[in-house]
């Protein structure tokens, strides 16, 4: 395929890094110095505007694929892929800042119909949707829900002493309806056996109904249960920060602060939402955050436009004693280093985006519904084909560190086990490893001869 990239930010460097091996991909940057960080790639880069037919001619855009508009300006990003649109007859892909552009009636219908662009996303709300599926899963370091909120996959971080830890994980009886998915122990995924047994400082990932996953929720988290409610303070009341709290402040099981260090939005945060408290302030001032008594907090959100500045003020909140730290990383690749520092949950909108938009180049006729711990594992929805042999579970010889979590026949929801059968029409929902992902995703396409 032939990809142009207009932007080559943090957004287009790693679309590029993670596509270039396999395509042709031209990166379009308005600033020269960028083309130096896509030296050690196999891409063109060009100096010039993604809204510049000549520019756009030069990368190639009457052959092109897809065009994917990922610079800081959603004015220049609209606009390229309407150019594109017009000079050949690529897929685009636009990335937006702010909400208006998703809006019905208005959002992304319209540029659908007036500019031809095929994809709107933005992560600030992808980011901030994740945040609140955390929040709202008390001692999980990820949440995720799917087919409507009837399946729902939950990670945890085993404490010393867990009773998940006490033997083999066929004599733990967890909850019906409910399966381990995986395990990530140290940088390895292990896709887990009945004689698996689990040891304290696993991430530990369970699929299963919303019913027992409450109750596998209850086992897991210290002490057998939660508090009924939560008190949750948000630092930086920015995009991201305004979306996590107008969800939470409609939750009469929160109890919701908000740290914001301009007057004005801060005089905007307050009017607009009912229940929580505004504070204007800077979220990494020590004697701020000592005199509110932010150690109390059972969530910190750190949701500050700067690494370093949300790095600080969550290692200030865990230093207070805050129970579950969540930390906005605006580069991916300082994920880890958050992580390894002692930050419960931290979320990148751009890693998330990426991943999507790399499984739609590659991903065949699967959706990706999820993108797990730095892009390491995926989550992703299967078709089975009409016609299928019914085939039980254990003799699948499915593609290695994958397995299957959860079957919709219907109306139903099955959570399976190893004698339980696939057929046609089943849609299928398989955890997998990055590295087996290409291998899933075909492994029930037909076979030629």
């Amino acid at each position: 395929m032939h990809l142009i990239i207009i932007g080559g930010g943090e957004v287009g460097h790693a679309l590029a890094r993670a596509l270039s091996d396999a395509h042709d991909v031209v990166v379009i940057d308005h600033d020269p110095a960028v083309g130096e960080r896509f030296s050690s790639l196999d891409v063109e880069f060009l100096h010039g505007s993604g809204t510049s037919t000549a520019t756009l001619r030069q990368a190639g855009i009457e052959r092109c694929d897809l065009l994917v508009a990922g610079t800081g300006l959603d004015e220049v990003n609209v606009v390229a892929c309407a150019l594109a649109n017009r000079m050949g007859s690529p897929k685009t892909i636009c990335l937006v800042s702010k909400e208006d552009f998703l809006q019905p009636d208005g959002g992304a219908d319209l540029l659908r119909e007036q500019f031809g662009i095929d994809r709107v996303l933005w992560p600030e709300a992808q980011l901030a949707d994740d945040i609140v599926r955390v929040i709202r899963a008390p001692g999980a370091i990820d949440a995720e829900a799917f087919l409507g909120d009837r399946v729902r996959l939950l990670e945890f971080r085993l404490e010393a002493g867990s009773a998940l830890a006490r033997g083999p994980l066929a004599t733990l009886k967890l909850p019906p309806g409910s399966l381990v998915v995986a395990v990530k122990r140290g940088e390895e995924f292990l896709i887990p056996r009945g004689k698996t047994q689990l040891a304290a400082g696993d991430k530990v990932f369970f699929m299963g109904t919303h019913e027992a996953m409450h109750e596998v929720q209850s086992r897991v988290v210290a002490g057998g249960h939660t508090r009924a409610r939560q008190r949750v303070t948000i630092i930086g009341g920015g995009d991201v920060g305004f979306r996590v709290a107008e969800q939470l402040d409609r939750s009469p099981d929160i109890e919701l602060r908000v740290i914001e260090s301009n007057p004005r939005r801060g005089e905007m945060l307050a009017a607009s939402l009912s229940r929580a408290l505004v504070l204007q302030g800077d979220g990494t001032d020590l004697a701020l955050l000592e005199a509110e008594e932010i150690g109390r907090s059972d969530v910190l959100v750190s949701v500050i436009d700067n690494d370093e500045r949300n790095l600080f003020a969550s290692l200030l909140g865990r230093q207070l004693g805050v129970g579950k730290i969540i930390t906005r990383v605006s580069k991916p690749g300082s994920l880890r280093l958050f992580e390894r520092v002692g930050i419960d949950v931290p979320l990148s909108a751009r890693g998330a985006a990426v991943a999507s938009i790399v499984h739609g180049v590659t991903g065949g006729p699967s959706n990706l519904l999820a993108v797990l711990e730095e892009g390491q594992a995926e989550i992703l929805e299967i078709e089975v084909p009409a016609g299928y042999t019914p085939t039980a579970l254990v003799d699948l010889q499915a593609p290695p560190d994958s397995i299957v979590g959860a079957i919709l026949r219907g109306d139903q929801v099955i959570v399976p086990h190893g004698s339980d059968r696939i057929q046609g029409g089943d849609t299928l929902l398989v955890f997998t490893t990055a590295a087996s992902a290409p291998h899933v995703r075909d492994f029930f396409l037909p076979r030629s001869g």
